[in-house]
């Protein structure tokens, strides 16, 4: 089956409709799950992670390796739970990271900032301008997390296979939606579409693993993977960071073989 990739208005009640086609689907229903496994099998605090993909990152924030190293291990989870059959995956970047897997819907959910003020007052019981600020929040933090990591727009329909917009589809009309998208050919897995998310999946757990280890956790080494070979390519200052690069790649699960074309700067200045 179809992976099922969304993201979601504040107020949008896309998570309403998440929750309901992953019922009726028999899917599995994730969201927190992915910060709950990076900040368990990474030791990072859950409200980092969820602040380096929601909240508007400050310019000394951008300039900090911790912001770069939280995003990696929510990223690297996303694919590891997309790995999974019969799964939807709510916000986390899952759409846009899910974006050349063959086999995943991906669907936003929107409304008018009008509707959603008005439902956030009746579902929090809070006031206009309460609900009115903390939905800018959530919409200004999102989207500018989507430029600087993505350079895309959160709100581009190109990057969505389906945008429902629920001022005027309900939630019923848009469970039966998603449910036909799930269903259609087009969307089903292949071979190939399976092994590019494999692919996917093995170079980000490799990349997570070197932000990890404190002996790589500042180097940012470009990892490409296919069939578990693995190719490591960039620069570290010595021979000791390229040995312990490779270290580490080849203790990943699922990796067969490394090819390390890593280059030491220090040695080359040597010569």
């Amino acid at each position: 089956m179809p992976i099922v990739a969304m993201t979601r208005e504040m107020g949008s009640l896309g998570t309403f409709i998440g929750m309901e086609a992953a019922r009726q689907l028999g899917y599995e229903f994730i969201r927190q799950e992915i910060i709950q496994e990076a900040a368990r099998e990474y030791h990072a605090a859950e409200q980092k992670l969820i602040e380096a993909i929601e909240q508007k990152p400050g310019f000394l924030e951008i300039m900090s390796e911790t912001f770069r190293r939280h995003q990696i291990f929510v990223a690297a989870e996303v694919y590891d739970f997309a790995l999974r059959d019969r799964v939807l995956i709510v916000g986390r970047w899952s759409t846009v990271l899910l974006r050349s897997v063959g086999h995943a819907i991906r669907v936003r959910v929107s409304a008018p900032l009008e509707t959603r003020v008005r439902r956030v007052m009746e579902r929090l019981s809070i006031g206009e301008d309460q609900a009115l600020s903390l939905i800018r929040q959530s919409d200004e933090g999102i989207r500018a997390r989507f430029r600087h990591v993505f350079d895309q727009e959160w709100d581009n329909p190109l990057l969505y296979d389906l945008s429902i917009n629920t001022e005027r589809i309900s939630l019923e009309a848009g469970v039966a939606q998603l449910k036909a998208l799930a269903n259609s050919p087009e969307f089903q897995p292949t071979r190939q579409s399976l092994e590019h998310l494999t692919d996917l999946a093995l170079a980000a757990k490799i990349k997570a693993a070197l932000k990890a280890e404190e002996a790589t956790t500042r180097l940012n080494v470009e990892v490409t993977a296919s069939g578990g070979e693995v190719l490591l390519q960039g620069t570290v200052d010595s021979r000791e960071e390229h040995q312990a690069v490779e270290r580490i790649a080849k203790g990943v699960p699922g990796v067969r073989r490394v090819e390390n074309q890593l280059i030491a700067m220090k040695e080359r200045r040597l010569r």
